[in-house]
Parts: structure tokens; sequence; C-alpha cells
């Protein structure tokens, strides 16, 4: 699945935009030439006139065709060369009369030939990251700014290294996007507030929005709270438990922080199995451990989640904490 409809319609806005300043700031300068310059004006409808002419020409096709082609081409070049050094001369440039777009390959409408422009891709990136950034509440969550070096450097009770290990778990995530496609793995972020579950998440999420993936994050909160308004509302409308579902990654982020109840229970676990049926990647971050997920969602969802998800548990104390000294 490509970017969110939302995504689509923002770039879409974005490129009318464009067009729609391009094409009146022309006008504007056409006026003002026109008004200065009258021949201009009058050289303009001549053109006007033999493009018509050139069109009925290769419509209909004569015994001449040929050479009244070429006559009525040199006519338009004539007409044309005239008019620039007329604009020049008047202090306005050649071309001042043609809309200035932004993108001088698709003239500001997306496509090229029928195929998307590369200014329509990389304008729908940064509408991706932006909407990212909006549902996240967090635009510097990236590889760029997660530090190691706030996690402890000696060993807990079992003898493991927090730094190390987060080391560890900062590599198989950049290793993670870097990779990313349809078919990559689920994974499980769990550990304590503050252990950086968000932070890696959102910057797999980043780099999978840069790469053309349609990336939905949610908190587990509004996850549920918007299934359960869409079910109880009676409008019979899925769309947002297909937005959930057929995202190319899904990021449900602190579960087991949304409100239980048998509806959420369920709708979560419906989910879940959903996109392991379809193959398709999700992210969840937690601080509940296996015992935990199994009494809050049924043993089936928690079998699936510690069975079928890449499990990454985060070590360390609070990061917000220690930043703030």
């Amino acid at each position: 699945m490509p970017y969110s409809s939302e995504v689509y319609t923002a770039a879409n806005l974005v490129l009318e935009e464009r067009r729609r300043n391009a094409e009146h700031e022309a006008n504007l300068i056409k006026a003002d030439a026109y008004a200065k310059i009258p021949e201009v004006e009058e050289i303009d409808q001549n053109l006007a006139r033999g493009f018509s002419s050139l069109s009925m020409l290769v419509m209909n096709g004569t015994a001449s065709f040929d050479s009244a082609l070429v006559k009525m081409q040199d006519e338009c070049k004539n007409m044309q060369a005239k008019k620039a050094k007329l604009l020049v001369e008047n202090g306005f440039s050649a071309d001042c009369l043609e809309p200035h777009y932004t993108c001088k390959d698709c003239c500001d409408t997306g496509r090229v030939g029928g195929v998307l422009c590369s200014c329509y891709k990389e304008l729908c990136r940064q509408k991706a990251l932006e909407e990212l950034d909006r549902s996240s509440g967090s635009a510097n969550c990236s590889f760029e700014n997660f530090r190691t070096d706030f996690y402890p450097d000696n060993g807990v009770a079992d003898g493991t290294n927090p730094r190390r290990k987060m080391s560890n778990i900062f590599e198989f995530c950049k290793l993670y996007a870097d990779g990313f496609s349809e078919n990559s793995e689920s994974l499980v972020l769990i550990g304590k507030t503050g252990l950086g579950k968000t932070h890696l998440s959102l910057s797999i999420a980043r780099e999978a929005v840069k790469k053309g993936f349609g990336v939905v994050y949610t908190p587990a909160q509004r996850l549920v709270s918007s299934l359960e308004l869409e079910h109880f509302s009676g409008s019979g409308s899925s769309t947002m438990k297909k937005k959930y579902s057929s995202c190319d990654l899904l990021i449900i982020d602190d579960l087991g922080a949304e409100f239980p109840t048998q509806f959420t229970t369920a709708a979560i676990g419906n989910l879940i199995n959903e996109r392991l049926f379809e193959k398709r990647p999700t992210i969840i971050s937690t601080n509940l451990m296996g015992n935990e997920l199994t009494a809050r969602y049924t043993e089936r969802t928690a079998s699936r989640i510690l069975g079928e998800y890449r499990k990454l548990y985060f070590l360390g104390e609070d990061i917000r904490f220690l930043k703030n000294y």
C-alpha cells in the first residue's frame, strides 16, 4: 500500500497552488506587457491563429501538406522571435509571458508522460513525514539523535550490560530500517517507560516513509478509541480499521496503556491476527512482560506477539529523566 489518501490530497493541493500561483503571476505580467507593447498582444493573437491552422493541417492533410506545414512553422517561429525581441527591448525577459512553474519537468502537474514526477514523489515523502510527526507528536526522533551513552555501562543483576545491550538493539533497528520491505518481520519492543522504545520505532518509521512505504503510527489508546467510535457509530464505515490493517507498517505505541474493555481486547487481537495472516509488518512497544500480556489480551494474542514477533528487551533507566540533568 502507498501513502495514505491524506498525504496524496495534501501533495495535490500544494501542486495545485504552485500551478495557480505561477499562472496568475504570468497573467499579471502578460497584462502589463500588453498594455505597454500592444504589438505583442497582436503577435500572440496571430500565433494563436497560426497554431490553430497548423492543427487543422495535421488533422486533415492535403496534397501540399508538407510545404504548407513548413511555411506555417517558419511564420510562427518568426513571430515568436519578433515578440521576444520586443519584450527584451522594453525591459521584459523573453519568456516572461510563460508561467514559471516550480518544476519544469511536469509544470507542477505531478506527472510526466503519465508517470509520476520525481517532484511529486518528494512532495509526498515530505507530507508523509509531516503526518508522522503530527500523529506522534514528535518531530525529532531519528537514528541520528539516539544516544546510547544514557544507558549504564555496568552489569545488572544477571550480568547484562545495558549500554552494550542497547547498542546492539540500536544497530539492529538501523539494519531493519535500511532493509525494510513489505515482507519484513514484526517487532515487539519491551521494557519500562522512558527507555527509547518510541524513539527507535519512530526512527524506523521515518526511514520507511522515505523509502515510499505507507506507515501508520498510533498510540494504543488512540487506536482502540478510533476503532470503537467507528464500530459503534452505526455508519457501517470501516475506514479506520482498513487504515490500520492495510498499511505497509503499523506502529502501535504503548500497548497496554489503553483502557481495557471486551471490545478493545478483541479489536487489538483481531488486528494483530489479521496483519500476521496478511504478512504485514507491525511494531509494538509495551511495558508489559509475557505473563502480563497474557493476562491482558488472552493467551492466544500474547502467544502471537511473543511467538511470531522478534522480541527486543530494553534495559536501563528512564532516559527522559536523565536528560533533565
